[in-house]
């Protein structure tokens, strides 16, 4: 997979208003998010697109190159804070049979997780099944992504520096138990300070071995040189692709002077997204060859195979 992510909503409006838009207007949003989508969609097997900005605009607009598959977010942004847990949502007004209903290739969840914190996690849970149980209802793929949070209440950064790669592996242990065919996951390696070769192949085999689906790599805004490097690592441990997004573009949005943007995505933005499509090209492992994927196309499609087939 080499899917560009898209979908930011509160992030994208934060970093508009850093780069000296202090109050971004639906226009402003959409002409970003049009501009990258039309740039390196072209370049991409997917885009990861939200439903308020991204996925309508781009397919009216025709910057959604045709050969792109469309992925479309069916959480709000951000999340619900409870008493320190962090609870998702279903964006209001909006669902996984709309998103099929719009021609999407893929149903996207985005859920906070920590296994050690059991009410939320059992909330959580219960979100993730409901939207497995309706993908397989409107026979439509289902990518689930997780972001860890700290087991303690406001926990320094050293001590979730120190719990964080047990959290990323034990969430996807938990997580792909459930009918997930793609889990878009962080890179369970420290990613401060000086990186370690070894400490990352071994975060990452753990992470493979957690892994009961296909899994590829977001890219949760590190620099892109940090990026590549945790993508090789990545794939060479049994990832396949990435699913990534300000590490590609972020220049796209934060440079103020519209032909030094444009210049960026016409070049630095595409050199970036190519390399990685050749990253994960050479070295991700096929969705297919993972084991809960693997099938024989024989017996999956016999003779008369759509009479059995069933409808909605």
């Amino acid at each position: 997979f080499s899917i560009l992510a898209c979908d930011q909503r509160g992030n994208m409006i934060r970093m508009l208003q850093q780069a000296g838009n202090p109050n971004p207007t639906y226009e402003d949003i959409v002409k970003v998010k049009l501009d990258i989508v039309g740039a390196l969609s072209p370049l991409a097997s997917g885009a990861l697109l939200d439903a308020e900005y991204g996925a309508g605009t781009a397919i009216a607009h025709r910057a959604l190159d045709g050969r792109c598959g469309l992925v479309v977010a069916v959480e709000e942004t951000g999340y619900q804070e409870s008493e320190g847990d962090r609870l998702s949502r279903v964006l209001p007004g909006w669902s996984v049979e709309k998103i099929k209903r719009m021609g999407a290739s893929a149903v996207k969840l985005l859920i906070y997780y920590n296994p050690n914190r059991r009410r939320a996690a059992e909330r959580q849970e219960q979100l993730v099944a409901a939207i497995a149980a309706d993908c397989r209802r409107y026979d439509i793929p289902f990518m689930l992504e997780t972001l860890v949070y700290p087991t303690a209440d406001g926990a320094d950064k050293e001590a979730f520096r120190k719990e964080r790669e047990d959290l990323v592996v034990e969430s996807a242990r938990a997580l792909t138990r459930f009918d997930v065919d793609l889990y878009k996951v962080e890179f369970p390696g420290d990613p401060t300070g000086e990186p370690s070769l070894a400490e990352w192949e071994r975060a990452c085999k753990r992470l493979n071995d957690a892994c009961r689906t296909p899994w590829a790599l977001l890219s949760a805004g590190v620099s892109f040189e940090q990026y590549t490097k945790q993508l090789e690592v990545a794939c060479a441990a049994g990832a396949s692709g990435f699913v990534a997004g300000r590490a590609i573009w972020r220049e796209a949005v934060e440079l103020a002077d519209e032909a030094r943007r444009q210049e960026f995505m016409k070049t630095e933005m595409q050199r970036r997204f190519e390399l990685l499509a050749e990253i994960a090209e050479r070295t991700a492992r096929p969705w297919f060859e993972v084991p809960s994927h693997r099938y024989d196309p024989a017996s999956l499609v016999p003779e008369g195979w759509y009479e059995p087939y069933p409808s909605f």
